[in-house]
């Protein structure tokens, strides 16, 4: 598995304090079977600033100590991009954007309460510079929980969503949890990533996630989340299926109970 967002690096943000906390969630990803991970610490979020040539620098580091400490996994440099009003006047936003994995896929975080006004702009913004957005965790979102149909117009726009595995399995409660399955049952979801800061409040719960997906939907579905991970990593373009309009869908299958014991 390839989990492409996680907030893995230290002294960037809140996830880990120092180096010893993100050896230990590297060794917890390679036992829940990931094998590489995209460093996403958050950029532009409260005072949280890490450009391009920080997070390069932290990453490095991380792989030298992973080799050291012979745990098999690979990290890559991310981002994710908190949005803002301001951003065309951030000194100069190209110079403190940090794509995932060097590809033209950027992760943008919208604020939780609102959707930015601005949010259609900054989509063509991006488009306009040969990069596409990913949306962060949106079933955290209020106004898609609201209004689920807005994710189907903005994937109209070219924009691909992430959805957090947590989500998935009840870590958030259960209005968001339902949007969550609501979306990867409406296959407007293109990618699962953990999203995790620590061991704790905040673990990965990846495997799990995949676990509940394959058996509350199809392996097709986990097949094709897999399948975007490694497209994304390698530079590739993602894979977008052929979402449900809105309301269309009226499945009634319960949410699986997770059993650890069945991997």
């Amino acid at each position: 598995m390839i989990d492409t967002h996680c907030h893995i690096i230290p002294m960037c943000d809140d996830g880990p304090e120092h180096w010893n906390q993100s050896l230990d969630m590297a060794r917890e990803a390679v036992r829940q079977g990931i094998t590489g991970i995209i460093a996403t610490p958050h950029h532009g979020k409260g005072s949280y600033y890490n450009n391009p040539d920080k997070i390069a620098a932290l990453v490095k580091q991380f792989n030298g100590l992973l080799v050291n400490e012979s745990i098999p996994l690979t990290v890559w440099a991310g981002q994710e991009y908190h949005l803002s009003a301001n951003y065309k006047e951030q000194s100069g936003i190209f110079n403190n954007v940090q794509p995932l994995a060097d590809s033209k896929y950027v992760l943008v975080e919208l604020p939780s309460k609102e959707t930015p006004k601005y949010l259609n702009d900054f989509i063509r913004f991006l488009k306009s510079n040969e990069l596409i957005p990913i949306i962060a965790h949106p079933e955290r979102h209020h106004p898609f929980i609201r209004e689920p149909g807005r994710l189907y117009e903005l994937i109209g726009l070219g924009v691909l969503f992430q959805l957090t595995a947590p989500s998935l399995v009840g870590h958030y409660g259960t209005e968001v949890q339902q949007a969550a399955w609501m979306m990867a049952r409406n296959r407007w979801i293109h990618i699962l990533a953990s999203d995790a800061h620590d061991l704790n409040k905040r673990a990965f719960r990846l495997r799990e996630a995949f676990w509940l997906l394959e058996a509350g939907l199809q392996r097709e579905t986990v097949d094709y989340l897999r399948f975007n991970a490694e497209q994304l990593v390698q530079g590739e373009v993602l894979e977008t299926g052929e979402p449900i309009i809105p309301f269309q869908h009226k499945s009634k299958r319960k949410i699986p109970f997770w059993n650890p014991h069945r991997l």
